[in-house]
């Protein structure tokens, strides 16, 4: 499918951010509709039934959390890929997100590039889900597959590789020891051990990292 098929629903609350990604979409030719309003944004799916949607947790009515609970609420429109943007790059703030559903969370300022790179990613893994049904045999399975970059095959251990997976996923300190059976400072330790070998510092720094380089793709097993 070329990018002239897929469409795109854009929900921001800035005229500039939306001039600006809108454009950019447009010259990778992507189909754009565009709204600022969480209500309005919910119509708009229901009518262009859009293949991705890309968000602001800003709008003009209420929040995009607002916005991605209603979304997957609702039977019709829960599978389609929806990307956080946000000027915000906090803990809570991307845990938030990505355990309320979204797929992605770019923090701003990002580049043109990780977002086309983004919205790729998820649209070639949803693109698995809509070839089910030219397949006839029922019993066709389909499992989740964490895509690791090399640095982390390289470096990590057994352990520190389940508790980045973990932390991708969104899950808290807390969920990952309950997760593994472990105490909530086995974590912290695991935690500080892997940003040591993936040379990272700040805060936030571990959890953007694996939100932005562990990907979850799906194979069909049949």
């Amino acid at each position: 499918m070329t990018n002239l098929n897929y469409k795109i629903l854009l929900i921001e609350e800035d005229p500039v951010i939306t001039r600006e990604v809108k454009k950019l979409l447009h010259l990778d030719n992507y189909q754009v509709y565009t709204t600022a309003y969480s209500g309005e944004g919910i119509k708009m799916c229901r009518h262009y039934k859009p293949d991705l949607i890309i968000c602001n947790t800003n709008l003009r009515d209420e929040s995009g959390y607002h916005f991605l609970i209603a979304l997957r609420n609702d039977l019709k429109l829960k599978h389609i890929p929806f990307i956080f943007i946000n000027g915000k790059d906090s803990k809570d703030d991307i845990r938030m997100g990505m355990n309320l559903g979204a797929d992605d969370y770019l923090t701003a300022p990002f580049k043109s590039k990780e977002l086309l790179l983004s919205i790729k990613s998820r649209l070639d893994r949803f693109d698995i889900f809509n070839t089910r049904s030219t397949h006839e045999n029922k019993h066709t399975t389909i499992i989740s597959v964490p895509v690791i970059p090399q640095e982390i095959n390289n470096k990590l251990s057994k352990t520190e590789f389940k508790i980045i997976t973990m932390i991708a996923e969104g899950m808290s300190t807390k969920e990952i020891a309950g997760s593994l059976n472990i105490s909530l400072k086995t974590v912290e330790n695991h935690r500080h051990n892997i940003s040591k070998k993936l040379n990272l510092s700040g805060h936030n720094s571990l959890v953007r990292y694996a939100i932005k380089n562990i990907k979850q793709e799906f194979k069909i097993l049949g």
